[in-house]
């Protein structure tokens, strides 16, 4: 069962009028797409990811027209499924209205060389499957460049290597497990990655403030041995020698 993200995991803008659902019967099945921006630069971290899908959508509706970012739904390395305009909305990726109408759009959070890994495969099955329970007659799993007029290098060779592999195609051994090791793996790096910047980068967050507090013991230390250095470069003064009792006859000259 794939949990999905809601839009205000990402901090999502309202949308504009748009298109409105698919119709069930129009639909033949579903489009595996990327951002395909060149960048080397991984979106693993959930805050990263979300960060990524308001850029997106902005240039979407601000740059492009479109009412809302165009994919239905987005799957990132670790595993995570992010709503974006949802399942049953038409979306406004795949070229033109016609294929928009026929086919559904999923996105996967891979930049140029990165490898899909086995969590994002895994719930990329999981959204397939649940897709083919909304549109029975939609059982096409293809990659943008095989359905875009003009062709496309979209979803990259990495993801169209793996579709053609059946990596995308539900029904594998794992699909049946609520998480793969694989998938438990990528999820709890992703957040530990998270919870380190957090813990060390905020400037409100705990790490800043171990981090002052050790600097200011440091510098304490640092003080001290200096001080202590300075004393013990002093001259060493001897003792006075000690005063006799005016009452004690001086010892005799020898």
């Amino acid at each position: 069962m794939v949990v999905y993200l809601p839009r205000s995991a990402w901090n999502a803008r309202p949308p504009n009028d748009g298109p409105g659902n698919l119709t069930v019967s129009r639909v033949e099945g579903a489009v595996i797409h990327w951002p395909g921006t060149g960048s080397t630069s991984v979106i693993h971290s959930k805050a990263a990811v979300a960060s990524a899908l308001r850029g997106w959508q902005d240039y979407h509706m601000d740059t492009r027209g479109w009412s809302d970012i165009a994919y239905q739904v987005a799957v990132d390395q670790a595993g995570r499924a992010w709503t974006l305009r949802g399942l049953r909305t038409q979306s406004g990726a795949n070229g033109n209205n016609d294929l928009n109408e026929r086919y559904g759009a999923i996105l996967l959070v891979l930049v140029t060389g990165e490898q899909p890994s086995a969590a994002l495969k895994a719930t990329t099955r999981a959204v397939i499957a649940d897709f083919r329970k909304l549109y029975p007659r939609g059982t096409a799993i293809r990659p943008h460049s095989a359905v875009r007029p003009g062709g496309t290098d979209c979803p990259g060779p990495a993801a169209r290597a793996a579709l053609a592999r059946g990596e995308f195609t539900p029904g594998q051994v794992e699909d049946d497990l609520p998480y793969t090791q694989a998938q438990l793996r990528a999820m709890m790096q992703a957040e530990i990655e998270e919870y380190m910047k957090r813990f060390w980068a905020a400037p409100t967050g705990t790490g800043t403030a171990l981090r002052q507090q050790l600097n200011r013991i440091e510098a304490a230390v640092t003080r001290a041995a200096i001080s202590e250095d300075a004393g013990l470069d002093q001259p060493v003064v001897p003792d006075a020698p000690p005063t006799p009792d005016p009452e004690e006859e001086p010892a005799p000259q020898q």
